[in-house]
């Protein structure tokens, strides 16, 4: 639907034109997007391959970059850690280092570096989810999750596509430079403790015992600069150890990809949210029902009651007149007459209020024109909506324009006004309003004119969002999304 028509208040809306002309609004409204997005994304392609959870690594599948509170730093557990880093360093780290050189030197020898670099692959996969349960078990950080693919293919076939997937994916290559700068990381850190350690108790022997080197012409002030030395290398070597997590812990957090645990924490992040996006939806819904209780109790009360009430005097005033005064009584039935017309009219335009029937009958289009025909002020009408819209989308979308068009009408003192209703992508639908009046509308809960504030709780019921932009002296935007998925 494609639909632009301006209105001059009081008169039927124009028939629509096969050639429409699109208006712009002056300005440029900010889209308002509320985010209760899944962490972990919606899977998607990736090079020809679907996303998946698990590369075969542990990583799992999260394009967000959330991270938990900060967590305390395991001191104790933390340099434990970077021990067991250097002792990896002299023991272990020559393994899949000389598997892969051998692998790569030999790939132009009849081909069988590849044996090698299979079996360097293999174990380094191992070791890159052994180094991640690791990091998780001492620091507990969550670390941002990559996109990983899987095959769609299956036998052997798509085991070997499998691994090739997993071998050019990033993060493979990131948790493999991980392992070999945290291993030597460890190693530096060793090297660094076991020289500040070993030259201070040299020089605090020495200090002690000069025929340690077999001679004794070291002097007093000499022995004790070398115990001062001596003392100062240990405190060095140990103060470096001490902060040594630190570096550790950045990273881990710099290169290494999530663990299951943390994709598991992301996820009950995302459904604490989702439930608190919820409740206040649930909210939204309770505070608009009362909202519109009472405005239908008011209505009722205010405007029909007592139309019934003055109908049903005149019809007995008209009934002791027949008798003696035949003109009266016709004039004050004649009087009925058109209460009660009146009466049926308000009583449409009550009904009009809770469900207005020209939504189903013609559609949002037609709708909205026919509230901007009825509007005082001037309205310009820009309806783009895909052709399936929700009937919530619908009914809200209609209640935003009905109460801006009516604030317009009685607050504004407005000289026209543009509504602009259209998709701002597959499942969203903007509403903008805009008029050039005095300003000064807001949301307010608290006063007499609570309109806007009963807006926002039925959009908010329809999770969607209100924003109202009204400095004094004008324009007031009154900007709303909600979703329109049918």
């Amino acid at each position: 639907m494609n639909e632009t028509q301006t209105y001059r208040g009081g008169g039927d809306p124009p028939p629509s034109s096969d050639a429409p002309t699109r208006i712009d609004l002056p300005t440029d409204p900010a889209r308002i997007h509320d985010t209760p997005q899944h962490p972990s994304g919606t899977p998607g392609a990736v090079g020809g391959a679907p996303l998946a959870a698990d590369d075969g690594t542990g990583a799992s599948a999260d394009p967000t970059d959330a991270r938990l509170v900060h967590q305390p730093m395991p001191w104790a557990m933390g340099i434990l850690n970077v021990l067991f880093s250097a002792v990896l360093a002299v023991v272990w780290l020559w393994i899949p280092v000389g598997l892969f050189v051998s692998g790569v030197a030999g790939v132009f020898a009849l081909g069988f570096g590849i044996i090698f670099l299979l079996v360097w692959f293999l174990l380094q996969r191992g070791i890159n989810h052994l180094e991640r349960l690791r990091s998780e078990a001492v620091y507990g950080e969550r670390i941002r999750v990559p996109q990983t693919r899987t095959t769609l293919r299956t036998g052997f076939g798509g085991w070997l596509h499998q691994q090739w997937l997993i071998l050019t994916s990033a993060a493979f290559w990131r948790s493999t430079v991980h392992s070999f700068v945290k291993t030597l990381y460890g190693g530096t850190i060793g090297i660094l403790l076991l020289a500040g350690l070993g030259f201070g108790t040299f020089a605090l022997a020495l200090s002690i015992n000069p025929t340690f080197l077999a001679t004794s012409d070291v002097t007093i002030s000499s022995r004790a600069g070398l115990g001062v030395l001596g003392g100062a290398a240990i405190v060095v070597a140990l103060l470096i150890l001490g902060v040594s997590p630190i570096l550790d812990r950045l990273i881990d957090r710099g290169l290494l990809p999530s663990t299951r645990a943390a994709a598991l924490r992301a996820e009950r992040d995302s459904l604490t949210h989702e439930v608190g996006a919820l409740e206040t939806a649930r909210t939204g819904a309770v505070d608009a029902a009362t909202a519109e209780r009472l405005r239908i109790e008011r209505d009722l009360h205010d405007g029909v009651q007592p139309m019934l009430v003055a109908l049903s005097m005149k019809l007995g005033m008209a009934r002791r007149k027949l008798d003696t005064d035949p003109d009266a009584g016709k004039d004050l039935v004649a009087e009925a007459h058109q209460d009660s017309k009146d009466a049926i009219t308000e009583l449409r335009n009550l009904a009009r209020g809770i469900h207005p029937a020209v939504l189903e009958d013609r559609g949002l289009d037609a709708a909205i024109s026919a509230l901007a025909a009825r509007s005082p002020v001037p309205v310009t009408v820009d309806v783009q909506v895909p052709e399936r819209v929700s009937a919530e989308a619908e009914s809200v979308s209609y209640f935003v324009v009905a109460e801006s068009l009516t604030n317009i009408a009685k607050h504004a003192r407005a000289q026209s006004a543009r509504v602009s209703v259209r998709a701002v992508n597959p499942d969203r639908l903007q509403i903008v309003v805009v008029d050039d009046g005095a300003g000064g509308a807001r949301i307010d809960r608290g006063g007499s004119s609570t309109g806007l504030a009963g807006l926002d709780d039925r959009i908010a019921a329809a999770r969607g969002t209100l924003s109202v932009t009204s400095p004094v002296g004008g324009p007031t935007t009154i900007v709303a999304e909600v979703p329109c998925a049918s």
